[in-house]
């Protein structure tokens, strides 16, 4: 009981994460009636990669098998939105149909980040779980700040504005210059901070490794 209400609330949390990154770019993009069957999708979505990772979490012998499904599932969400079917679907909700290739960009998007937002959360909770189970070290190199730190730079309408003012070049935008200069600074800027924080946190799990280490020069495991 205590594993399935665990479960629930990663769920949860995991469809908290998603949603308020859908609900800014459905604002940005004004979405209107489609944005319904988006979030039905990304609520359909969470619930079916959950038990995905209840499945792994039971049946795994090593934390790499919830790592490749992981990847499967990331996969997967980028293999739905890429189906044209899907999004021609949800864009024939649209109430302005005469921007269908602009609300076919837009739709991808609303639809892409929640899901990939999904899978990165579920795949952290429930790793963390499964290592502490084991007794294992549950410290990840993933740089987990950094991702936070860009989802609420990028995932606000100053910083999707300054985003899409970035890839909508113009030639009669004399501002465009300042914006893309401006774009690319930020993502250097969260690229750098991504590998100090990697390389942090690797020679931090290295030293725990080695601190575990039996005193009889036994190896303790390491976690991926």
């Amino acid at each position: 009981m205590v594993a399935v209400f665990a479960f629930l609330g990663m769920l949860l949390l995991s469809l908290v994460v998603a949603l308020l990154a859908a609900l800014q770019l459905g604002d940005f993009f004004r979405a209107s009636e489609e944005f319904v069957p988006i979030l039905t999708v990304i609520a359909i979505f969470a619930a079916a990669v959950i038990v995905v990772f209840a499945i792994a979490y039971a049946m795994a012998t090593r934390v790499r098998a919830i790592n490749v499904i992981a990847a499967a599932l990331s996969l997967l969400a980028l293999a739905l939105v890429a189906l044209p079917s899907l999004v021609e679907r949800i864009a024939e909700r649209a109430s302005n149909p005469f921007t269908a290739g602009v609300e076919n960009a837009s739709i991808t998007l609303e639809l892409l980040v929640p899901l990939l937002l999904v899978v990165l959360v579920q795949w952290g909770l429930v790793r963390r779980r499964w290592l502490r189970a084991a007794g294992e070290e549950d410290l990840s190199r993933w740089p987990w700040v950094t991702t936070v730190v860009a989802g609420l730079l990028i995932l606000n309408p100053f910083g999707l504005a300054l985003v899409s003012s970035a890839l909508q070049r113009s030639a009669s935008d004399f501002m465009w210059p300042y914006f893309a200069g401006l774009t690319a600074a930020a993502a250097g800027a969260l690229v750098v901070m991504a590998a100090v924080e990697c390389y942090i946190r690797g020679r931090i799990l290295r030293r725990r490794l080695a601190a575990s280490l039996p005193s009889a020069g036994g190896a303790a495991p390491a976690s991926p």
